[in-house]
């Protein structure tokens, strides 16, 4: 009797571990990684999806972990699972810019300046300086399987959601043949303390729509926080059908977990007794 309720427990625990994984979960084989380019192909143009007005730049530079990325503009639908992690690392180099303009606009200017009056030189100063304050910079580094891409952005205090990409990208992941360098912008959907939400929009057609979602933490985030944002990112009309879960086989679920270790206690408890 004892025996037939502990196998009876023990299906029972089963099929919830399996219907919560086949729910959160569906894998492919043969799939394409993220740094094939060619692979998407677009269907809409870059458009303004509203970006997080107040982003406070100096809250979310740093280091963050990939935990999705959703691809919008590809006709194959479905969530594919990646061992590969991806870490972002955002920094703002305003100020190390702006040093170097200052070095070579000296340079250039000085033998100009030298033929000006004294009021001329100060309001010649005020003018360029004055325009040097209004862009800033970040330099976003996208590392993955042992690999990098180094991203330029220039942004505005008044458009802080707004990063507009500048020059070409580098990095070993560059070297690869099926990169196309990203040219266009990157919308801030979302910025709170924990996680990040960032939309690349390229320039032409031959350029894909993804929005990378990122966190604080390695374990990622909880399957209604992504639901969350799936919602907001729908709401602002980019569909959501093509997902890829990043960092798969280290990010194990803590719900999982937890059902595993109830069964192994029940079994445990189960064989106790009967013996």
């Amino acid at each position: 009797m004892q025996l037939q309720i502990f196998i009876r427990f023990l299906v029972f625990q089963f099929s919830i571990l399996c219907c919560f994984a086949i729910n959160q979960y569906q894998s492919y084989d043969e799939v394409p990684s993220s740094t094939d380019r060619n692979f998407y192909t677009n269907s809409l143009l870059c458009m303004d999806i509203k970006p997080q007005h107040s982003v406070d730049i100096g809250q979310i530079t740093g280091m963050w972990y990939g935990s999705e990325i959703i691809i919008h503009t590809q006709d194959i639908p479905g969530i594919y699972e990646y061992d590969s992690c991806v870490i972002i690392h955002l920094n703002d180099i305003t100020e190390q810019m702006r040093n170097h303009y200052n070095n070579q606009q000296y340079t250039q200017q000085y033998n100009q300046r030298r033929t000006q009056s004294g009021q001329q030189q100060q309001q010649h100063i005020q003018n360029t300086n004055n325009a040097r304050d209004s862009p800033r910079y970040l330099r976003l580094i996208w590392s993955e399987s042992e690999k990098n891409l180094e991203y330029m952005f220039n942004y505005t205090e008044r458009s802080p959601g707004l990063w507009t990409n500048i020059g070409e990208q580098r990095g070993s992941l560059v070297a690869l043949n099926s990169y196309n360098q990203f040219t266009g912008t990157v919308q801030v959907v979302k910025a709170v303390n924990d996680h990040l939400v960032l939309t690349f929009c390229g320039n032409d057609m031959s350029s894909s729509i993804y929005t990378l979602v990122l966190s604080r933490t390695e374990k990622g985030l909880s399957i209604e926080e992504l639901r969350s944002i799936r919602n907001l990112l729908s709401r602002r009309g980019l569909h959501t059908e093509t997902i890829r879960k990043v960092c798969s086989s280290a990010a194990a679920s803590p719900a999982i977990i937890h059902i595993s270790l109830l069964i192994l206690l029940g079994v445990f408890a189960m064989l106790k007794s009967y013996y």
